[in-house]
Parts: structure tokens; sequence; C-alpha cells
């Protein structure tokens, strides 16, 4: 039995069975775990389908700040990781469906304050450039062949097309999907008779959604601003802090801030 060829290839071919079994359990967990670690996803269907869209935009935006804090947006990828928006789409999902006081929340309209851009900037450009022909005439297109081909690879349309100086034009790009528009507009730059691009965030504050990962799950912070919000130092806030564990369980942690005034949406939110 020692000298049969045939009995030492079994051999190998049950270690070979065993090992790959092994390293598919190895795998399975790893990738069980990893789900874990980032949040339990479950199938979100009570929620009207106005709020889920606000939901997402919130995803994307907070998602592209997490990104911004490891290196600047115009240098990161243009491409949002839909992981890691559908896992705080998720977080703030379960949140408004936890209760009454949570869903008071987008009564008044508490989401992601538009920074970073996700979905449009606006290019000046020289109006005399030849690639803006078409546009001159009322058309939606460019003879540029840089910007048709990133019109194409990124989804983008152009609309409002208008005057904006005597010798500049202004176009929007607007995406269909959320996007890292910081980086996109870099692409942008490469067209000859592009001289700015701007991503549209406002100079005031506003309203907000804050995240950030803590030992064994998410804390989550909705920021409502009012009263001379447009006055630096004058405005006031109030704020809501949950915490989204791990396992899915949502905790209302704090309320806090300046009282609600009365004629707000929102009053009815339990203070």
């Amino acid at each position: 039995m020692k000298n049969n060829p045939s009995f030492f290839s079994t051999l190998c071919c049950i270690g070979l069975l065993l090992f790959g079994s092994i390293n598919a359990q190895d795998a399975m967990e790893t990738k069980i775990d990893w789900t874990l670690n980032s949040y339990q996803i479950i199938e979100v269907t009570d929620l009207p389908k106005s709020l889920a869209r606000k939901f997402k935009r919130d995803a994307a935006r907070l998602a592209l700040r997490m990104s911004a804090a490891q290196e600047d947006l115009r240098y990161r990828d243009i491409f949002i990781s839909k992981e890691l928006m559908e896992n705080i789409y998720q977080i703030l999902s379960n949140v408004y469906l936890s209760g009454e006081m949570a869903q008071s929340l987008a009564q008044c309209n508490v989401h992601t304050f538009p920074n970073p851009s996700i979905d449009h900037f606006k290019i000046i450009f020289d109006s005399e450039s030849e690639w803006a022909e078409p546009l001159q005439m009322g058309i939606s297109e460019t003879d540029s062949p840089v910007i048709n081909d990133l019109l194409d690879e990124y989804d983008l349309v152009l609309e409002n097309h208008e005057k904006w100086t005597d010798t500049e034009d202004i176009i929007v790009v607007r995406s269909k999907e959320p996007l890292n528009m910081a980086a996109l507009a870099n692409e942008f730059y490469n067209v000859e008779g592009v001289e700015e691009i701007d991503l549209g965030i406002p100079e005031v504050g506003g309203n907000d959604i804050l995240i950030e990962r803590q030992n064994d799950g998410w804390e989550i912070k909705y920021i409502l601003k009012f009263g001379g919000t447009y006055i630096p130092g004058k405005g006031k806030q109030h704020t809501w802090t949950y915490l989204a564990s791990d396992d899915g369980v949502i905790t209302f942690v704090s309320e806090t801030g300046d009282p609600i005034p009365s004629y707000m949406k929102c009053s009815l939110a339990k203070r």
C-alpha cells in the first residue's frame, strides 16, 4: 500500500479538498465579520420615496466627507464608494424608523449641509471657445472631445447655458448619480477656454448631519440651525444625538442646544 501511487493521489486530492474547504470557510467568515463591523444591512421598506432619495444624498455627502478627512477631495476617486454609501443610508434609515422624535427631524428638513458637492458644478468659460458653438445655437452639446468623453463616462448632462459676462458664458454640468464633483471638476480644467469652475458650496450655514465612528458603532448628530444663520456668530442651533451600534440597535443619546421656535415644523419634537 505504501508504494501504491493511486493511494498517494487519493490522499493528495482529499487534502486539497479539505484545504479548499477551510479556505472557503475562512473567506466567508471574513466577509461576514467585515459586514457586521461596518453595519448590519437590513431591507428598508417603510420609508417614503422622497425621504429615501434625501437619505441617499445625505449618505453620499457623508461618505465624501470621510474621504476628505484622508485627502483633499480633488485628489480622491470621482466615484464614491457604493458600499460606504449603502451602510450610511442604512444607518440614517434605521434612525428615522426608531421613533417619532427621529421622524420629526425630517419634518424640519434636517439633512446634510450641501458641502461637498455631489451632483453639479458650473463651468465659466470663454464664450469664443470653438467647442462651444453648439451651445451658442441653443443645443446642449459641445464640439470638445474631452468634454463629450467625460459626459459619456460619468453619465453627465449639460444644462442652463447662460451669458455670464461680456466675454464669458456659464454652463451647468449635472450628474445623474452622486459623484465626487471636486475631483471631476479637475478633468474639465484640461479643456481650453475653461476659466473657472464653481462647485456651488453655500457661503452661509445651515442644517447638517454629522457621523463619526465609535468603538462599536456610529454616533450621528442632527443639527438644526435657525435665528440669523446668515450672520456669522449670530445663529442658534439644536442638536439630537443618536448611537447606531454595529448590531443594528438605535439608541437616543441626548438633545441639547437652543430652544426650538414654536413656528418651526419640528417643534413637536420632544424637548
